[in-house]
């Protein structure tokens, strides 16, 4: 055994040993350190409201965002020249991110965990009061250590859409746990 295999061994070992010190489930990941919780956001539409007003929302830091002033942000928010009120993931704005969307015909409440497929990263969602969609944020290594570049995963439940105001109000819940995929309020099992 050389000298380069020797150590390439010695690296995995102690990679398991600490992936299994405090490890949160099975899957390695550590135990959660945050609450899940149910916020409430407005959105403005990218077009025709003050460029001051937030247009984005970033499941990374859980804030609405300008989408003006850099690519941090996972969705935003629009109205076309047809009036229809659309959500876009970042990526089908041309933002360079693995952020995506899926509509679902679950309930906003009734939503415990989020697939981990069937997301649309090239497309918008038409939004109206009651959809409820679940959102894939881009991967980032915030917070997740040795984990990598992790995405999180939400929940967000369309409360209504105010055409005067060009704006969407939205509940939702993300979970910013390294790894977890549980949209239950509280510390997620999983």
């Amino acid at each position: 055994m050389s000298f380069s295999d020797f150590r390439l061994a010695g690296l995995v070992a102690m990679g398991a040993v600490v992936g299994s010190l405090g490890c949160g489930d099975s899957l390695g990941l550590p135990p959660p350190n945050f609450a899940n919780v149910v916020d409430t956001t407005t959105l403005f539409a990218l077009q025709g409201t003050p460029i001051s007003s937030p247009s984005g929302y970033d499941m990374v830091s859980l804030s609405t965002s300008r989408t003006d002033l850099g690519q941090l942000f996972d969705l935003a928010f629009d109205i076309d020249q047809m009036g229809r009120a659309l959500i876009y993931p970042a990526s089908a704005l041309g933002v360079q991110n693995e952020a995506a969307l899926r509509v679902s015909s679950d309930e906003f409440d009734r939503i415990d965990r989020a697939p981990t497929e069937g997301y649309q990263a090239d497309s918008a969602i038409v939004a109206r009061a009651d959809l409820v969609f679940l959102a894939r944020s881009r991967a980032e290594a915030t917070f997740c250590g040795f984990l990598g570049r992790i995405p999180r995963f939400g929940k967000f439940h369309v409360l209504a859409v105010d055409s005067d105001a060009r704006s969407v109000t939205m509940e939702l819940l993300v979970n910013v746990n390294c790894g977890y995929r549980a949209l239950t309020t509280g510390l997620p099992a999983n």
